[in-house]
């Protein structure tokens, strides 16, 4: 039986991050994938999504400009072409992380790894140990059980899809279903969204989520709130959803039905005898050092919930590797400065906490992109919300709708993680002209000192 320092089931992004961290410490690593390097997020989840959304993207500018006369019309696009460069994009990257794990000399095994009692791990008939060990593997679409479900696909399926749709109906409003959703209705599509919850973006700022929601529409997207989905027909090559929306029924009909209410976790790879505790929810377990119930065992990404996001495991990596090495004092995992981001067109981030989080008097300040000149330049519109402690003028959360938002929320994840205060945003210079002056100024709104603001 081979043994290592580290072994990693799991080559996503939490994954591969680990074993490459564990190298360059020094560690002897072995990391486990049974499919292809960089997880959901590089293969069939953020990088192409966010391929087919820059494409979607530099539409509507076209559409804008010619609308405005700039352009003289705002011509044809080659969907093949874009999903075929799409794939080259992901494979260029996927060759990135397979070069960089051969360079740092960890060593990979393909196949499917189950982890077994006393820290074994089983790969193609062959077993290898270490005292640490981390489990990465990722989620999965999940799908909700009503009649007619099989006549959907996934959102997997339709990143593969060779054209684009006439109709498409969304069952779900989260950050997956929003992506595709702004993306496939600038390739063209007439899309419905149907989502259980009462409003988009529920747990965020309400007015940020108001104002997506009337953006999305006035470029074309359909919402039913509040909704439940009760089954799906299939006819002569349409499908029918039918939903009810209080105790009234609706239906939708359109070549596609995308269901996307979410991801549920990987852990297939964990038998009984390993002794791994799964929550209610069937995730992974884990303590506030990110640590399984068997000492030595640890769990990042998506297996364990919470922040189902790329850069989370990038962080989680980060400190189990960091716990790992730790030699007398450990520091626990903290995501309480998270940046949240949903790539639709306008995008939505966001980072920090809600006037309903914050648990202290707040002010919101807030500036539009219509009084900024970058943004006038760039014809780019939205809003900048921060919120700040009305005593303390220290800095609580920032959200952000409009263009370039995921950009923009790097700048004030950095001011929430070192609690920026009003003062400090005073001082900060910042370049002129540029979209990231509008964090500043929504900032000193919040105490009525914006400079370009009445």
């Amino acid at each position: 039986m081979d043994t290592y320092d580290l072994l990693v089931i799991g080559g996503g992004p939490g994954g591969y991050a680990c074993a490459i961290k564990a190298a360059k410490a020094s560690m002897r690593v072995a990391i486990f994938e049974k499919e292809s390097f960089g997880g959901t997020c590089l293969n069939v989840g953020c990088i192409p999504t966010k391929y087919l959304l820059d494409k979607a993207s530099g539409l509507e500018k076209i559409r804008m400009l010619t609308e405005a006369g700039i352009y003289k019309d705002a011509g044809m696009f080659n969907f093949k072409e874009i999903q075929r460069q799409k794939t080259k994009v992901v494979e260029k990257l996927v060759g990135g992380v397979n070069g960089l794990l051969k360079h740092h000399n960890v060593a990979v095994f393909k196949g499917e790894a189950i982890l077994k009692a006393d820290k074994v791990v089983e790969c193609n008939g062959k077993r290898y140990t270490a005292n640490h060990i981390v489990i990465a593997t990722g989620s999965r679409p999940a799908m909700i059980s009503i009649p007619g479900v099989e006549h959907a696909i996934t959102s997997t399926d339709l990143l593969a899809i060779p054209s684009i749709p006439k109709r498409l109906t969304v069952i779900g409003g989260g950050v997956i279903g929003l992506e595709l959703s702004s993306a496939f209705n600038s390739f063209g599509s007439k899309v419905t969204v149907i989502e259980m919850m009462d409003s988009l973006l529920p747990k965020e700022q309400p007015q940020a989520g108001t104002q997506l929601k009337k953006t999305l529409e006035k470029n074309g997207l359909t919402f039913h709130l509040s909704a439940r989905v009760n089954r799906i027909e299939k006819r002569d090559g349409v499908c029918r959803t039918i939903f009810t929306v209080g105790d009234k029924e609706g239906s939708i009909e359109s070549e596609l039905v995308l269901i996307a209410v979410g991801r549920k976790p990987n852990t297939d790879c964990i038998t009984p005898d390993s002794k791994i505790v799964l929550t209610d929810s069937k995730q992974v377990k884990v303590d506030r050092y990110l640590q399984t119930s068997v000492d030595g065992v640890y769990a990042i990404g998506d297996v364990i919930g919470g922040y189902q996001l790329a850069h989370a495991a990038y962080a989680e990596a980060e400190s189990v590797v960091d716990t790992i090495l730790a030699k007398d004092t450990k520091a626990p995992y903290d995501d309480s400065v998270m940046p949240r981001c949903v790539y639709t067109i306008p995008a939505f981030a966001a980072v920090g906490k809600t006037t309903e989080q914050a648990g202290v008097e707040t002010v919101v300040g807030t500036f539009s992109y219509e009084a900024n000149g970058m943004a006038l330049a760039e014809e780019a519109k939205g809003s900048v919300y921060v919120i700040m402690d009305k005593q303390h003028r220290i800095t609580v959360g920032v959200q952000i709708v409009g263009e370039h938002a995921p950009e923009l929320i790097s700048l004030a994840t950095a001011a929430v993680a070192k609690k920026f205060t009003f003062n400090d945003w005073k001082h900060l210079v910042i370049a002129h002209p540029s979209l990231s002056e509008m964090v500043k100024e929504a900032a000193l709104d919040a105490f009525k000192s914006a400079l370009h603001k009445v």
